[in-house]
């Protein structure tokens, strides 16, 4: 798909820490916390995933490594038969995507249980049968106090660490505003495909992502973040 063509459409992503929302929270047209974001049918779940750490960077645990990104498909169900006016919807489950990827260094005590951690951030919306107008839900779960990656089954359904607020003490501030085409799809436009990144640093759309790219063991001293001020040194290219 070329994105410099084909022209993005709009998605509504709720977050939560902690917990899944329930489906009758979307029954009210005060809709929970959630970003709007412009996107296309090849957008993966690595991207929302990216989209959220960058537009809300006080929702992720610093760092930010085993990190469980888990999404929803919320959409319409036209099976219900509760009534014209009690509009229902149902939910599927899409997958989700950790931060480290599963990969070396994980859980060094346990190596068989790596191979059973799996990232589905290949997914697009296109794969979840998307169709414009559904809600997407990613409930972010922080590591276990062990330091191992959280199953989806602990995610509770309902109010999660204060229902999409800020878990206290985690994460950074915002350091700043996102232009117009950085809002699309939370990374620059021109050049849609920049999510990952081959060395060992920070990135993510607009590179102002709180999670440190390559793969790392626990117990590295991670890089430090991008600077916040005006002086950014020069711009990778």
């Amino acid at each position: 798909m070329d994105r410099h063509t084909t022209p993005p459409f709009m998605l509504r992503l709720f977050y939560r820490t902690g917990a899944f929302h329930r489906p009758d929270e979307f029954n009210t047209s005060q809709l929970p916390p959630h970003m709007p974001i412009y996107t296309w049918p090849d957008c993966t779940l690595t991207e929302l995933t990216y989209i959220i750490a960058a537009l809300k960077p006080s929702l992720v645990p610093n760092p930010a490594i085993g990190t469980r990104f888990a999404f929803r498909l919320i959409f319409p169900d036209t099976r219900s038969t509760s009534g014209p006016t009690s509009s229902k919807y149902a939910v599927k489950d899409l997958g989700s995507v950790i931060v480290g990827n599963g990969g070396k260094g994980l859980d060094p005590n346990d190596p068989e249980a790596e191979k059973t951690i799996e990232s589905e951030g290949d997914k697009t919306l296109k794969d979840a049968k998307f169709v414009v107008g559904d809600f997407i839900s990613c409930a972010i779960l922080p590591p276990l106090p062990d330091g191992s990656v959280a199953p989806v089954s602990s995610a509770r359904v309902g109010r999660g660490t204060g229902a999409a607020e800020p878990r206290s003490a985690i994460g950074r501030t915002p350091s700043g505003s996102f232009g117009r085409r950085q809002q699309e799809n939370g990374n620059d436009r021109d050049r849609p495909g920049r999510i990952r990144n081959s060395g060992r640093g920070y990135d993510g759309p607009g590179n102002r992502g709180s999670i440190p790219m390559g793969e790392w063991r626990r117990g590295e001293r991670l890089p430090e973040p991008p600077p916040t001020g005006r002086d950014r040194g020069p711009r990778r290219t």
